[in-house]
C-alpha cells in the first residue's frame, strides 16, 4: 500500500500515487498511527468470509476535522468491528483510522462521514438534514436440532440500518410506507402518498428514499 500526504486543489480529486522510497512509507504510516489512526486488534470471533464492505482496499481521500489538508490512504471498511482499516506495507500491522479524527472519508463512489465517534455511509448530506446508512455484519445461529446436532458456530450476515439526523439528533428509519407518512405533518399525508405512488418509491432504494425526504424535508415532524 502506498499513500501520499499532499494538498489537492479540488478537495475531492484523487491524484496518482507516486513511487515513495521504504523509509519515507515508514514515516507517513508512523504520521498517519501517531495523528489519525490506533493499532487495530480484532474481535476474537470465529469468523468465514469478507468481513469487509469492498472486496479489496481501495483508494480514498480522508478529510480531517482540525486541517485543511486531505490525506489520501488505501483503505477498507470492517463491517464486524465498524472501523476503516489500513494496513502496513509489509501487512504485519493494521491500524484503524480515528472517527474523532475524521470528518469524511470519500471513495470513488460513496462517502462515509462520522458522527458522535462512529462512521456512517451517506445518503444525503445538507445544512437541513442528512439521511445516513450503518452497514454491519450480525451474528445468528443457523438451525440445528438440539440434542441431535451439535449448536454451530456463529454466522453473520449483511446488514444495514438508515438513520435521518435532524436537529443533532438521530432517528430510526423503518423502510415501510406507513412509517415514512408518518414521520412527516399529518397535513401532508395525502400529498405524500401521491408523490410516493407517482414516482413509485421503494423504501428499499437509497435514491429513491432521499427523493422522499428532499420533496418534503420542511414537513418533517420529529
Amino acid at each position: 500500500m502506498r499513500f501520499i500526504i499532499g494538498l489537492f486543489f479540488p478537495l475531492l480529486v484523487f491524484s496518482q500515487t507516486n513511487l515513495i522510497s521504504a523509509d519515507s512509507y515508514e514515516s507517513n504510516f508512523q504520521l498517519v498511527q501517531s495523528e489519525i489512526a490506533s493499532v487495530y486488534n480484532p474481535k476474537t470471533t470465529n469468523f468465514t468470509g469478507n468481513k469487509y464492505y469492498f472486496k479489496l482496499p481501495k483508494d480514498a481521500t480522508l478529510t480531517l476535522y482540525d486541517s485543511d489538508d486531505p490525506i489520501n490512504v488505501k483503505t477498507n471498511y470492517n463491517l464486524l468491528d465498524q472501523t476503516f482499516d489500513i494496513v502496513s506495507d509489509d501487512n504485519e500491522k493494521t491500524l484503524k483510522l480515528l472517527p474523532n479524527k475524521i470528518l469524511r472519508v470519500h471513495f470513488d463512489d460513496r462517502i462515509f462521514i462520522s458522527k458522535n465517534g462512529k462512521f456512517y455511509e451517506s445518503i444525503h448530506e445538507s445544512q437541513d438534514f442528512s439521511i445516513l446508512a450503518d452497514t454491519f455484519l450480525e451474528a445468528y445461529i443457523p438451525d440445528y436440532q438440539p440434542g441431535i446436532q451439535e449448536k454451530p458456530d456463529p454466522r453473520y450476515r449483511r446488514n444495514n440500518s438508515v438513520f435521518l439526523y435532524y436537529k443533532d439528533r438521530f432517528t430510526y428509519v423503518e423502510r415501510r410506507k406507513n412509517f415514512l407518512i408518518s414521520m412527516f405533518h399529518k397535513s401532508k399525508s395525502k400529498e405524500i402518498n401521491t408523490f410516493y405512488k407517482k414516482n413509485k418509491i421503494s423504501p428499499r432504494d437509497n435514491k429513491e428514499l432521499k427523493a422522499l425526504f428532499i420533496e418534503f424535508f420542511e414537513f418533517i415532524n420529529l
